[in-house]
């Protein structure tokens, strides 16, 4: 890493947006180029490396604080790790909605029941809702958590997990591509497990 990128890291990371767009702009081709090599002829249609790199341009912005420079090139790797994770997430839910198998949305018949669902899918804990369970707490520590969420990752989550609509209706509000969809919806659950970490103590283990 040249001394103008270390300048640009040390700027983005004081919040310096145009800073990390400079390194983007800089890092961001050659890692699309690995992206486009590596998406399956099958898949193209309904994903991109464009919709890849907008993915990972925002996770980018969102987790810059995280990221610990080690070396010239730690910041292109740490791009490329990201872009990485995108990809595989797409193309695994690609994959399971072929085979049609438990990666579908939310639907059951209440609205708050979809709530409580949601929280077992993130894994919160591998306990079951309790009987007991304050479940409108419950409810509301998960709809604090959502609003949290950066406005693409919250739509998903609101729009195919907690209303059950079809991931081309949620494709066509956000402009993106179905691809793109489960990417952001993979990234929001993770962001939502993060947030909803010590939420466990609306669930038992009875």
């Amino acid at each position: 890493m040249g001394s103008s990128d270390r300048d640009l890291l040390n700027q983005a990371r004081d919040g310096d947006e145009q800073a990390l767009t400079g390194l983007l702009q800089e890092h961001g081709p050659g890692i699309r180029h690995w992206v486009e090599e590596r998406i399956p002829q099958r898949w193209q249609s309904v994903l991109s490396a464009h919709d890849v790199m907008q993915q990972t341009y925002t996770d980018a912005f969102l987790d810059l604080h995280r990221f610990e420079p080690d070396g010239e090139s730690s910041f292109p790797a740490w791009l490329t790790s990201l872009a990485r994770c995108n990809l595989a997430d797409a193309l695994r839910m690609l994959a399971a909605r072929k085979r049609g198998d438990s990666r579908q949305p939310i639907v059951l018949g209440a609205h708050e029941d979809s709530f409580v669902a949601l929280y077992e899918l993130l894994a919160v804990t591998r306990s079951t809702p309790s009987r007991h369970a304050a479940r409108d707490e419950a409810r509301v520590t998960l709809a604090q958590a959502i609003g949290q969420l950066p406005e693409d990752y919250r739509v998903v989550v609101q729009m195919y997990d907690l209303e059950g609509k079809p991931v081309e209706e949620v494709a066509t509000a956000l402009n993106r591509s179905t691809g793109a969809v489960y990417m952001i919806r993979a990234r929001a659950h993770r962001r939502l497990g993060a947030l909803l970490g010590n939420a466990s103590k609306y669930f038992s283990k009875a």
